[in-house]
């Protein structure tokens, strides 16, 4: 596309999902990932270490190898992450695609942190977390508009076909996935 040709005004702000992995229940990103989410989800609160006993999630994640999609804003700010932890990159991938057909279903609720002045929100399709913020906020208002903001972005982003993954040396790479 020439320079000087200007791009859809639709294209250009939409949003984008990704898809990341931990390398194994001692990653500290996924220990990171899972303390913040249990400030949310408290129902949903278990440790990395424990995803290797049997747990409901762990039964979705054997071999450590976890993946998980985010929501990212056109200027790569995280704007949320989805409430579960996949058995692969793949599984991630098919849940999205299934949840942005049904956004039009899903709620938004403000959740308290924990502190007072930290909230967050939780987006759920009936009552099945999908989504949760990624950062705290100073109020429930801000919470809830700005996860009303991310519904509204996870119906029309655009989804990534790559996942990002770990290296021993803690860098990451990005590989295509293969899709159907």
């Amino acid at each position: 596309m020439p320079v000087s040709e200007t791009l859809s005004d639709r294209a250009a702000r939409r949003g984008r999902i990704v898809f990341d992995t931990f390398r194994s229940v001692h990653d500290p990103r996924l220990a990171a990932w899972l303390l913040f989410r249990s400030h949310l989800l408290p129902e949903w609160a278990i440790t990395a270490s424990s995803l290797s006993e049997s747990t409901p999630e762990a039964a979705l994640t054997p071999l450590g190898v976890f993946g998980v999609w985010r929501l990212l804003a056109t200027n790569n700010r995280e704007l949320g992450r989805c409430a579960r932890i996949f058995v692969s990159p793949r599984a991630a991938f098919d849940a999205v695609v299934a949840e942005q057909a049904r956004v039009d279903e899903m709620t938004v609720t403000a959740v308290r942190g924990p502190q007072s002045t930290t909230h967050g929100w939780v987006i759920r399709r009936g009552d099945r977390p999908i989504l949760t913020a990624a950062r705290w906020y100073e109020s429930a208002s801000e919470a809830a508009a700005a996860g009303r903001a991310a519904t509204t972005a996870l119906g029309t982003a655009t989804i990534a076909q790559g996942v990002s993954i770990g290296t021993a040396s803690g860098r990451r790479a990005r590989v295509v996935m293969n899709t159907p």
